[in-house]
């Protein structure tokens, strides 16, 4: 017996096994798109394939290059004790870079490198030297150098040689030395990212507009003006500056990301607190956060910040500001957040509180202190409960203070 409308019912749908190859059949452009995926030695691989496949390497928009993979040991080096640094196929290396070299001549549609990854140990000299072949050969738009973590700290100096026509670098260091950067491209450089590294010095860079850092440790004072003259962001995220005092001045510097970042003068404990400033003529947006008792007290903050427009601050605690926003209620947007928990080793509420009054002080400086503390406080609010502790399970107070900006500045408006 059929039932009604089961002959209806759609099948599942059974890929083809007639064995044919349908990936051959796509276009260059979306063979060379998926292929880029691999490293470059297999993307040679791939060129032996059948006719079709003939010089895929030379398409493909993305070029990953781990100098490892061209790196073997012999038996007797793996018999001895000592590190040994191997042995290097100089010759794959130079059939690498004359075919790079190659695409870069050729320099039309898509024999060109958009993006080169690269990876390679700069302490070994042989890897450092081809290295700058490769970087030099692909003269990519984007470049991304990647230090691999051999758990060795290393502050053995190195560089990167930007190309002409890259716009983008990222570096990728770990527990060694941000590298110098040179080259031709180095004058036009746009973006710079920077991972894991020791910042000694910092590279002058005229036409950079983005610089961020992640897990970095700075070691150098902020650079001045001259250096950066149209750097329009700066992100310094879960990184630590040993420095008794940060001077962030630049003349176009338009958006600050600070989030979990340390101040410490060199020497630490029983050293005076950081000072910190920040002064932009043009900066439209401030974000300084962090959890709570994570990071060290400012002792002083100065802010000359007159066009800011959004306002972020979490937590961080300092024992004196002198801040500067600019004209009445200039700012729109954001928030001032401080939380007190009783298992941290963290400022009261009530400093917390004088802390915030004094920093919209500076928001709204036409207000006597009695109008400011009239005007803030329907924004104002104090959430009391308890949390419990991931590791003992034990429950502990915790006080959250809250201004809401916009809502306060939208006040003023009315």
């Amino acid at each position: 017996m059929t039932w009604p409308g089961l002959s209806r019912l759609k099948k599942p749908w059974i890929a083809p096994g007639d064995g044919a190859d349908h990936i051959t059949g796509l276009p260059l452009e979306l063979r060379a798109h998926i292929a880029s995926f691999l490293p470059f030695r297999q993307v040679g691989q791939l060129s032996s394939l059948s006719r079709p496949w003939r010089r895929i390497h030379d398409h493909t928009p993305v070029v990953h290059v781990k100098l490892d993979d061209f790196l073997f040991l012999t038996n007797e080096m793996l018999d001895e004790d000592e590190d040994h640094p191997g042995v290097l196929d100089d010759d794959a290396l130079a059939g690498l870079e004359d075919s790079l070299l190659r695409r870069r001549t050729e320099g039309s549609g898509s024999c060109k490198v958009d993006t080169l990854r690269i990876s390679y140990t700069p302490d070994d000299a042989r890897m450092a030297r081809h290295a700058d072949r490769i970087i030099a050969a692909a003269d990519a738009r984007e470049i991304c150098v990647k230090v691999p973590n051999s758990g060795k700290v290393s502050r053995v100096a190195w560089a990167v040689a930007v190309p002409p026509s890259t716009r983008d670098l990222e570096v990728v260091a770990f527990i060694h030395l941000a590298p110098a950067i040179a080259g031709p491209g180095a004058a036009a450089l746009r973006t710079l990212l920077l991972h894991h590294a020791v910042i000694r010095e910092w590279p002058r860079l005229p036409s950079l507009r983005s610089l961020t850092a992640l897990c970095v440790t700075v070691l150098a004072p902020f650079p001045p003006a001259a250096w950066y003259p149209q750097l329009e962001y700066l992100g310094i995220f879960n990184s630590a500056i040993d420095l008794a005092r940060v001077d962030i001045c630049l003349p176009q510097l338009k958006v600050l990301e600070m989030d979990e970042v340390h101040v410490v003068p060199p020497g630490g404990a029983g050293k005076p607190l950081a000072d910190v400033t920040v002064d932009s003529p043009v900066m439209e947006k401030l974000d300084m956060y962090c959890s709570t008792g994570c990071t060290p007290d400012y002792g002083l903050f100065t802010a000359r910040v007159p066009r800011l427009r959004h306002l972020t601050w979490h937590h961080q605690f300092a024992e004196r500001v002198n801040v500067h926003f600019g004209s009445p209620s200039s700012v729109g947007s954001g928030s001032i957040v401080f939380t007190w928990n009783g298992g941290f080793h963290c400022r009261e509420t009530k400093e917390c509180k004088a802390l915030m009054m004094r920093m919209l002080g500076g928001l709204l400086p036409e207000l006597s202190s009695d109008g400011l503390a009239d005007a803030a406080r329907p924004y104002m609010t104090l959430d009391k409960y308890k949390v419990e502790d991931s590791d003992t399970g034990e429950m502990f107070p915790e006080e959250k203070l809250t201004c809401n900006l916009k809502a306060l500045m939208t006040s003023r408006e009315a």
